[in-house]
């Protein structure tokens, strides 16, 4: 018997041969399966570290001015640093030396800017002695909050809003009143256009009594924001008008220095921005001490509200005793300001931060003291006065305990006060007087930028 071929079979086998050949897999499935890898490792999270902003060197700073009031049109302008130069502002060049503020008049907002070694350490203010009143000139801050603020007849108030940059910037304002939050649509996405200022009167956009807080939130761009307070009693002659400082965020602790001895009219406005009700205890400050004054009571502040306790009787005595500040303690975070109508003029305590490296303030002329408080530990502060020139006119060191602080007369012809603490922190302000009464408050200054860390974000 012949055999027969069977080719059918032999064709199946060699095609099941060359489906196999290794040059064939390699063409077809390595591609595929890099393409699967690639998409399974797309879709795993993205490793990155945490790493905090840096710290540099400050090579520009920027400070935004209030608009002049009647007789207080001044803008001092000074440096920390051992440097001379120019710096603008508004439009102005003005020359300034070390040590010696520069004063220019004029009764516009203004941006003050400087640059290189001018930077570090400037600082600027509002001043004016007839009446007397005060402004810090402060960097642009994201948030503000301001406390004790009026948007009625017998007390009103001015936000005004400086944007010191070519863009636009947009705020939101939050309004706390004695029953809760105030409907203010009107404040939500205030625009202010590049290199131009808002004022936003109150008694005009919410016209309401009560005292208020605002918070005030920049949501783009930047901007420097202040108040105008004015005091407008039935049946004085002539209303009283000075700038109320801002608190930069609500705290549970609070020292509010600068009340004028004797007797005024004295209102301690609280602001609680959250969502329980708050129990507040007040001591009473004195240049070596805190102490509970007696028939005080515990005061209870609503949650998103504002509570006003009427200090008049028990501060009249006590002022002229040496009290010169009001300690707010409190079960949760706030904010707080004492307004005092004193002989017809109106000034402010508003909390300040603790100073742990030094302190530049330009201020009025006219009688005055340094009052330092909360001393975090034993340590030594030293105060340097100069006058208008430039001269050194005071040079005092204080010694500081925990809980403590001290008191410093200066000279009335002193408009910049140096304050140095060593091996301690400090809250401080200077209360001048004369023709009324005025507050300046002491801040750190700024000598340095924070640059953050920049990197690839998650796909």
């Amino acid at each position: 018997m012949t055999d027969v071929p069977i080719r059918g079979r032999r064709s199946r086998v060699q095609d099941s041969r060359r489906r196999l050949d290794p040059t064939f897999a390699l063409a077809v499935l390595l591609p595929v399966l890099s393409l699967v890898l690639l998409l399974v490792s797309g879709t795993e999270p993205a490793v990155r570290a945490d790493r905090p902003p840096t710290t540099t060197g400050l090579t520009s700073a920027t400070l935004g001015c209030p608009a002049g009031l009647p007789g207080a049109t001044d803008v001092a302008v000074a440096t920390a640093e051992d440097a001379s130069g120019e710096v603008t502002v508004g439009d102005q060049p003005v020359p300034v030396e070390a040590g010696r503020p520069a004063r220019v008049e004029t009764a516009d907002p203004v941006v003050v800017r400087a640059s290189d070694a001018l930077a570090p350490g400037l600082v600027a203010g509002r001043t004016g002695t007839a009446p007397l009143a005060a402004a810090d000139c402060l960097t642009p801050t994201a948030e503000q909050w301001f406390t004790g603020v009026g948007a009625g007849a017998r007390h009103s108030s001015v936000l005004e809003l400086v944007n010191p940059n070519a863009g636009p910037a947009v705020a939101d304002v939050v309004v706390l009143g004695s029953t809760g939050v105030v409907d203010a649509p009107q404040l939500r996405g205030v625009l202010v256009p590049g290199g131009e200022t808002r004022r936003l009167a109150l008694a005009e956009v919410i016209p309401q009594r009560g005292e208020l807080a605002l918070q005030v939130t920049t949501t783009r761009g930047r901007l420097s924001a202040t108040v105008e307070d004015t005091d407008d009693r039935l049946g004085s002659t002539t209303p009283t008008t000075d700038w109320l400082g801002a608190q930069a965020a609500p705290a549970a602790t609070s020292t509010l220095l600068g009340l004028p001895a004797g007797k005024a009219r004295r209102s301690l406005v609280l602001a609680n921005p959250g969502d329980d009700e708050l129990r507040v205890d007040l001591l009473l400050v004195v240049a070596d001490s805190v102490f509970a004054p007696e028939g005080l009571a515990e005061v209870r502040v609503a949650p998103q509200s504002t509570a006003r306790v009427d200090l008049s009787e028990e501060l009249r005595t006590a002022t002229t005793d040496g009290v010169y500040g009001v300690q707010v303690n409190a079960t949760g975070p706030l904010t707080a300001a004492v307004r005092t109508v004193a002989a017809g003029d109106l000034s402010h305590a508003v909390p300040a931060a603790p100073v742990r490296q030094r302190a530049l303030a330009v201020v009025p002329e006219g009688d005055k003291r340094l009052l330092l408080a909360e001393a975090s530990g034993v340590g030594l502060v030293t105060v340097v006065a100069r006058d208008a020139d430039g001269a050194e006119v005071a040079r005092e060191q204080v010694e500081v305990t925990p809980g403590a602080g001290g008191e410093v007369s200066l000279p009335a012809e002193a408009v910049l006060v140096d304050v140095v603490p060593e091996r301690t922190s400090v809250v401080g302000a200077v209360l001048v007087g004369g023709q009324g009464d005025a507050v300046v408050r002491l801040h750190d200054l700024v000598t340095s930028g924070r640059v953050p860390q920049v990197g690839p974000g998650l796909p």
